[in-house]
């Protein structure tokens, strides 16, 4: 019998050469760039400008970006196709899949109900959900457990694999998924990024509130922030300004191929819903000025818990570091979607990324942004080094590459995924020579690298 909860008010979901160009005219259909204030702020959206215009060509970008800061948008741009099938443009107002961006969103509803004294940080998940069918895990697991990814309780991407999309609709739907299955963890002893536990804490708000966590995120964050373009739709309701994301097609040079029949039916509280790059800015507003919580718990909320490859992670909100600037926020991506929204803290810029193509396009948007407004860093640095190394084994061959790379700085390496996106992309651009350096030049890097 699949788990239901009990909904009284009293038991009160990471991650890009030479080659023609597939960019259509629609592709630059919508843009829209503000007129910034200050020199250094029009300096900034000339920049951006420039490098998404190299974006459409190198990496078939398609997407929307916002920068704000102090209340204004100091650059907005929309390029790329929300549909390949009718070649509508994507707009700045294009609602694009938000993916795990959206456990900003339960974690800021969870937050908001330990203010109320609706829930406590400390206390284990079953205390709010009784039937949880894994009694043992529930009464072990805290709600601080869950926002931190230290639960232990994993994720459940490979048993939805192989099942039709539709039947997983509502939170209880997916619980069978990942009932019975042991914990990949001791509670609280480490980072393990964890769908399963934002599934956990979206039955939670649930519980205590009485309402669907979709209603609940909808009344009480979109509505009140005026994210008028934000929900959680299925995949079969027609959604006016809504993209679809594509990806390269790994066989057939130049096609593509859409995510419809691998993307989640409906978005939750572990992420998968859809937003606008303006709602997303919205959001980073109401952040700033203390709109969603009171200062005490932003404080708290942000403070890193757990490190991770990018940084830290605090309840339901990402920290990552830049030359001494703080970023906080939170990134998300599936197959052809891609995207992040960053607050600037010390800075005060607010940066909204969304993205519905292959992931190149969003991961050098972002290292580009990262650069322009805190500097270079390592991270960046392998990035950049990364598609300089491709692109030398793709145009000149795999002795050009094994030479730039012998000759790289200390410290800076590259980055596989980046090799593998490449390799797709080249085959897909009628380039299989190009293709098969770049792979062979992965494989070499592997196996050089430290066990």
């Amino acid at each position: 019998m699949p788990f239901s909860v009990e909904v009284t008010r009293r038991n009160a979901l990471g991650l890009l050469t030479a080659g023609m160009s597939v960019a259509t005219s629609a592709a630059h259909a919508d843009t829209t760039v503000a007129t910034p204030e200050s020199a250094s702020a029009r300096a900034i959206a000339v920049q951006l400008e420039s490098y998404l215009d190299r974006a459409i060509r190198d990496d078939d970008f398609s997407g929307a970006i916002m920068l704000g800061r102090g209340g204004r948008t100091v650059f907005a741009r929309a390029t790329g196709l929300a549909s390949r099938d009718y070649e509508t443009a994507n707009r700045i107002d294009t609602r694009f899949n938000f993916a795990s961006i959206g456990k900003l969103f339960t974690g800021t509803a969870i937050l908001r109900l330990v203010e109320q004294g609706l829930v406590r940080l400390d206390a284990s998940f079953g205390t709010y959900l009784p039937a949880y069918p894994d009694a043992d895990i529930a009464r072990q697991v805290t709600i601080e457990q869950l926002l931190t990814h230290s639960s232990g309780l994993g994720n459940y991407w490979e048993a939805i694999a192989s099942r039709a999309p539709q039947a997983y609709v509502n939170l209880p739907d997916f619980v069978p998924l990942f009932q019975g299955t042991p914990l990949v963890s001791e509670p609280g002893a480490q980072f393990g990024y964890s769908n399963v536990g934002y599934v956990v804490l979206g039955l939670v708000i649930e519980a205590v509130t009485g309402i669907s966590f979709h209603d609940h995120v909808q009344q009480t964050i979109f509505a009140p922030l005026g994210m008028r373009s934000s929900g959680y739709w299925p995949l079969d309701l027609v959604v006016p300004n809504r993209s679809t994301g594509f990806v390269r097609d790994e066989q057939a040079h130049g096609a593509w191929r859409s995510n419809l029949f691998v993307n989640q039916f409906r978005g939750h509280s572990a992420g998968g819903g859809y937003s606008t790059v303006g709602d997303l800015i919205a959001f980073a507003r109401a952040w700033r000025e203390d709109r969603l919580y009171s200062r005490a718990m932003r404080e708290e909320a942000a403070r890193g818990r757990f490190g991770y490859r990018r940084g830290q992670y605090g309840l339901g909100i990402s920290i990552e570091t830049v030359n001494g600037h703080r970023i906080v926020g939170h990134s998300g991506g599936h197959v052809g979607i891609a995207g992040e929204l960053m607050i600037l803290e010390d800075l005060g810029w607010d940066v909204a990324i969304l993205t519905n193509g292959d992931v190149d396009g969003f991961w050098g948007l972002n290292a580009f942004v990262k650069d322009l407004l805190c500097g270079e860093s390592a991270s960046t640095r392998g990035y950049w080094h990364s598609l300089a190394l491709v692109r030398a084994a793709a145009n000149d061959g795999l002795d050009a590459a094994r030479a730039f790379q012998a000759r790289r700085a200390p410290g800076t390496e590259a980055r596989p995924g980046v090799l593998e996106v490449e390799a797709v992309k080249a085959r897909h651009r009628g380039r299989p020579e190009a293709a098969d350096r770049i792979v062979a030049l992965a494989a070499e890097l592997e196996a050089s690298a430290p066990a």
